[in-house]
């Protein structure tokens, strides 16, 4: 079901009612309410409805929709008392909209993330914009069923050039939805030239990684530039190489960039052209895990970027062994001298298990390191302050001795 929200919402709402003490954390404005938490509710009640949630007293605490699929029971969109309508839908994406405006930091780049799910109050909806082409991604079934609305909502209150949907995350699945991809509003181009501050990147909305670039990895980029002057650079995990075309405005002497994949490191090449890198570096297509046992490391910069290793919480276990396996042999082989950014984009491991796992790798190797610096996502991919969740993205900054 999508379309516009029925105009009954604003005279019956069906109820659901959490057990006993179970409403601390909701009244602390956490957006998730677990499927033990709700001690009943209302009869015929459909995954992916908007719903009111009750005190196990009565009380009207908040509106959320509700998935009894899923673990997550229900995701709030709203909190206290008052009725959940369409205006309020639009009022959260006003909000996130403005927030963007209000950021001096996103006045140097055209594409930057504009709704940033539970981090926005709007759990489940991500929408990016590049140069002035929307693209959004519904991730769970509540989205999905609003995804009408806030297409209409978008389209009237930003009046982008076009509106692409990539609803194609693998975590749709959890929710009981298969892929949902296609144009909406508009023609989004098959490929696109991006700005960030020096930089200029080829990007594609329609195939790229998550809504076509890495976004979140900005204001590392810049960081980057700043301090790879004179440095011999190994782009690990690259891409279509934005550290490696941030490490050519820096300056780098040399730059490898290593990806598994042949398209990503086509797209790299022509972007360190678009960037008009003197020396473009060398580009290798190989699995990382496997080039760092085979190939020795002169590289003096190395940046080790993965994807998410950890999908789920079941699995933060084995994907530490991977985030140590990769800075362990990072750790043994790199000269003396270097600097290391390493990263994780997985949720399901905080700065404080990463730190330990990167503690973990250069104690096996024995190699000491100091730590330079501590990163997270940018200011457009908020944290909620009542979601701590919303904190994914980590970096480390390391002086190898």
């Amino acid at each position: 079901m999508t379309g516009p929200l029925p105009d009954a919402w604003t005279i019956y709402m069906k109820q659901i009612h959490l057990r006993q003490n179970k409403e601390k954390a909701l009244r602390h404005r956490h957006p998730w309410i677990f499927s033990g938490a709700i001690e009943r509710r209302d009869p015929d009640i459909q995954d992916g409805e908007i719903v009111a949630v009750c005190s196990a007293g009565g009380e009207v605490l908040g509106h959320g929709y509700f998935n009894g699929r899923t673990q997550i029971a229900v995701r709030m969109l709203s909190f206290g008392s008052g009725t959940f309508t369409p205006d309020t839908l639009r009022g959260l994406i006003r909000a996130a909209v403005s927030r963007r405006a209000s950021i001096p930091g996103l006045g140097a780049t055209d594409s930057y993330r504009l709704i940033f799910s539970e981090g926005d109050g709007i759990p489940g909806l991500i929408v990016d914009t590049y140069a002035g082409h929307l693209v959004m991604q519904c991730l769970t079934l509540g989205m999905h069923r609003l995804k009408d609305e806030i297409a209409g909502i978008l389209i009237d209150e930003i009046r982008p050039e076009s509106l692409y949907e990539r609803s194609d995350h693998e975590g749709r699945g959890l929710e009981g939805l298969g892929p949902c991809v296609g144009q909406v509003h508009g023609i989004t181009p098959e490929e696109l030239v991006i700005h960030e501050g020096g930089l200029s990147f080829y990007t594609s909305p329609l195939r790229g990684q998550k809504t076509g670039f890495y976004l979140d990895q900005r204001d590392n980029r810049a960081l980057v530039t700043r301090l790879a002057r004179g440095k011999r650079v190994l782009n690990l995990f690259s891409y279509t190489g934005g550290f490696s075309a941030a490490a050519a405005l820096g300056g780098a002497a040399g730059i490898i960039s290593v990806d598994g994949s042949a398209d990503a490191l086509e797209t790299a090449r022509r972007n360190m052209t678009l960037n008009n890198a003197a020396d473009p570096g060398e580009f290798v297509k190989a699995d990382v895990f496997q080039y760092l046992r085979e190939h020795e490391v002169r590289s003096d910069f190395i940046i080790l970027d993965p994807p998410a290793l950890a999908k789920n919480r079941a699995s933060a276990e084995h994907a530490c062994r991977g985030y140590k396996d990769l800075n362990l042999q990072v750790a043994t082989k790199c000269p003396a001298g270097t600097i290391l950014l390493t990263c994780s984009c997985s949720r399901f491991i905080d700065m404080d298990l990463f730190q330990k796992v990167v503690f973990g790798a250069f104690s096996d190797a024995g190699r000491g390191a100091v730590i330079l610096g501590k990163y997270g996502q940018p200011c457009d991919h908020p944290t909620n302050i009542f979601c701590p969740e919303t904190e994914y993205l980590k970096a480390i900054l390391l002086y190898v001795d």
